[in-house]
């Protein structure tokens, strides 16, 4: 430590290093790297549950293959590739996401206590493998 930060240290005064410095400068875009498959856009974190993990598993992907996003994040996205959403929100902001990425094949569910009902379950295994396969929309609904 220099002079200046063992008295800065004495007196207190954290200090701080920015780890994203291009964001001050206007750059606060999230771009996608080309080996991301599926991107999870929703609130809760549900990383850690079984059937997210079994949902990873069925479908191959490694950690590094998929990005989670909450809505605000998700409005910063940039990529190049065609990536499969998964929409674990409600209809408004589903709505919302539908229009940015319309083109994309997704996957609209409005939340992740829907998905442990067993033929809304039934529904996102028959979507995936048709999404996967054919690169297709689907809906899950009430």
């Amino acid at each position: 430590m220099n002079r200046r930060d063992l008295l800065l240290q004495a007196m207190g005064v954290t200090q701080w290093q920015l780890v994203k410095p291009q964001v001050l400068k206007g750059d606060a875009q999230i771009r996608l790297d080309q080996a991301i498959k599926l991107v999870v856009i929703c609130e809760e974190e549900q990383q850690k549950s079984r059937l997210f993990q079994d949902l990873l598993f069925a479908l191959s992907l490694q950690s590094n293959e998929f990005y989670w996003v909450n809505h605000e994040q998700f409005q910063r996205i940039r990529f190049k590739h065609t990536p499969f959403f998964l929409v674990v929100e409600d209809k408004e902001q589903a709505v919302k996401i539908e229009k940015k990425c319309a083109n994309q094949p997704q996957l609209k569910v409005e939340s992740w206590a829907e998905l442990l009902k067993p033929e809304s379950k039934r529904k996102l295994w028959k979507g995936l493998d048709n999404v996967f396969q054919k690169q297709t929309q689907i809906s899950i609904k009430k």
